[in-house]
């Protein structure tokens, strides 16, 4: 399995954290780099290779997976201007070198079987597959509103009560017509999630999720961590 690690982000709202002198994908969670334990999660789901798709402190994040991760399978995809998450995407698959990549936001976690989502896929034949998490608490989320396991479209944000969000990973086949077509900048979320011959089939589960988009979320991870200690053995 190949994946793709959306670690590009401005982090502009951790910024009275981090100073801006590191990624947000660097902040320390519990003394250890919020990256790592994305990537001893899905390597030891076995995921054999890995392509960075980076922007903003771009090289800090290769010395980082570099030193700590020498024997890592990796590539890295650099963007020269912010190019949206669609357009980071189809920037990085240039380097992709399997049938279909995996991609993950290097700033979230989520507690879900890899192989039992690529298998839902492949069972599906599906060139587009997405990863939702169910939120007791839709409020500050868009619902992903799902019909007969296909994405139909997202809610507005502000609803009350459960439902299925979209957990930020996804199944792209390597040459998907609705990324080629595209522009070179361009939102993942709007441009192809939400277009109307998407046809994206979403994977439905419940487990851990969170991510370190604010100091707040940050404290949290750091809580979540320690009372989950069994997710985040490294290898």
């Amino acid at each position: 399995m190949e994946a793709i690690l959306l670690a590009g982000g401005l982090g502009t709202r951790l910024h009275s954290v981090t100073g801006d002198k590191y990624p947000k994908c660097l902040a320390e969670v519990n003394g250890k780099p919020f990256l790592h334990y994305i990537l001893d999660d899905l390597t030891q789901q076995g995921v054999t290779r890995f392509v960075f798709a980076l922007s903003h402190h771009a090289e800090m994040v290769r010395q980082e997976v570099s030193a700590c991760y020498p024997h890592l399978d990796c590539a890295f995809s650099y963007e020269t201007e912010p190019l949206g998450t669609g357009g980071a995407i189809k920037h990085a698959m240039q380097q992709v070198q399997s049938q279909y990549a995996l991609v993950f936001n290097a700033d979230s976690f989520m507690q879900v079987s890899i192989k039992d989502f690529v298998a839902f896929c492949h069972k599906k034949n599906a060139s587009l597959g997405m990863v939702c998490t169910e939120v007791d608490d839709l409020s500050r989320f868009g619902a992903a509103d799902i019909q007969q396991e296909k994405l139909v479209g997202f809610h507005e944000k502000g609803q009350s009560g459960a439902g299925y969000i979209n957990a930020g990973i996804y199944y792209l086949s390597k040459h998907l017509p609705l990324i080629e077509q595209q522009p070179v900048k361009f939102s993942f979320e709007h441009n192809v999630l939400s277009a109307k011959d998407a046809q994206a089939y979403a994977y439905c589960v419940t487990g851990l999720f969170f991510d370190i988009g604010t100091p707040d979320d940050l404290v949290g991870a750091s809580k979540l961590v320690k009372l989950n200690a069994e997710l985040f053995v490294a290898n």
